[in-house]
């Protein structure tokens, strides 16, 4: 599977089951092998793994989970490579384990154990007029989601909710909510929807919208997730 140039608003981790994909080096502008990458929220990458099973985590940078790997893992770092001193070797044949058995909380403690993460309180705690408006988007990502209507939720003038929901989840508002999206319908199709039936539960205008999406955020189609049997994506946003 190889993937356009694109960025999204999660921490990724990406690695080669099997032997190693390449990755555009943005300096050189070189494809060059990599057996795996811990990659910075809304970094710019590009990735092509034809024909080589990957294993892809994505993280929410909000979460205590995201903050540690920002803050004690890549740090200054927009990319890591793996294996790496700060990231510990990942058992495939156990992760595949998980998977198979459907055991997500088993599978959320071993990746902690593999990031090396510690408890801790959050050290970053949402503005809660922001909190109040991310609430509002995820209970209502099915409906068009006026400007207006933000702002009379936040209680905040709009350049004042525009610039504090930047500040606090690291992207505009509109591409947030673009992201919410495309994460509603993914869930949507790997549920058994089809596309068109996940882009309107999702609240994208047609399925070309959600299509344009997908390709812009993670670098190919929906179709192309969904049809690769060799692509796992688990994504761990609580």
């Amino acid at each position: 599977m190889a993937t356009s140039g694109h960025a999204h608003p999660v921490i990724q981790l990406v690695i080669a089951k099997e032997g190693e994909f390449k990755t555009l080096h943005p300096e050189s502008g070189e494809w060059v092998n990599q057996k795996g990458l811990l990659i910075q929220p809304n970094h710019q990458h590009q990735c092509d793994a034809t024909n080589v099973p990957i294993f892809s985590l994505d993280i929410d940078p909000d979460t205590t989970l995201g903050e540690w790997v920002i803050d004690h893992v890549l740090k200054e770092s927009s990319v890591l490579t793996y294996p790496s001193a700060q990231l510990g070797e990942i058992d495939f044949k156990q992760v595949d384990q998980f998977v198979a058995d459907e055991d997500w909380e088993g599978l959320y403690a071993y990746i902690k154990e593999v990031l090396h993460y510690e408890e801790q309180k959050s050290t970053h705690p949402r503005e809660e007029r922001i909190a109040v408006v991310v609430k509002y988007i995820h209970n209502h990502i099915h409906e068009l989601l006026s400007t207006d209507e933000l702002t009379e939720v936040s209680y905040l003038s709009e350049s004042r909710l525009l610039h504090l929901f930047k500040a606090e989840m690291g992207l505009p508002i509109r591409s947030y909510i673009l992201w919410y999206r495309l994460k509603v319908a993914m869930e949507k199709v790997i549920r058994g929807a089809n596309l068109t039936e996940a882009a309107h539960a999702a609240g994208f205008s047609d399925q070309a919208h959600f299509t344009r999406t997908c390709r812009k955020m993670l670098g190919v189609p929906p179709s192309t997730l969904t049809s690769n049997s060799k692509f796992i994506q688990v994504n761990f946003s609580e």
